[in-house]
């Protein structure tokens, strides 16, 4: 299977930087978008709704929102929010 790049917008960077020193386990959270690269529709993902290529996939009590261009074989990391109430405004 072809592995897709994965590109972190400047948002999703912003908020890598922040829960570094925020997460104990962060080097896991790193690992579950390694994954993505090899398998971006990994168990538990959902869609989000309203959008056609905008994927969502829990860590802990967090939520790593991508998309997902299959024809480029790309994913872009939109955001990796804390889940509540405005999680989905950003989009």
């Amino acid at each position: 299977m072809e592995e897709y790049s994965i590109e972190i917008s400047p948002a999703a960077e912003r908020d890598l930087k922040d829960l570094e020193s925020k997460l104990k386990n962060f080097n896991d959270l790193v690992d579950v978008i390694d994954e993505l690269s090899t398998n971006p529709r990994p168990y538990g993902v959902r869609k989000v709704k309203g959008f056609s290529i905008t994927f969502r996939v829990r860590f802990s009590s967090y939520r790593i929102i991508y998309d997902i261009y299959d024809k480029d074989k790309r994913i872009i990391i939109l955001r990796i929010v804390k889940r509540d109430k405005s999680t989905y405004k950003f989009i």
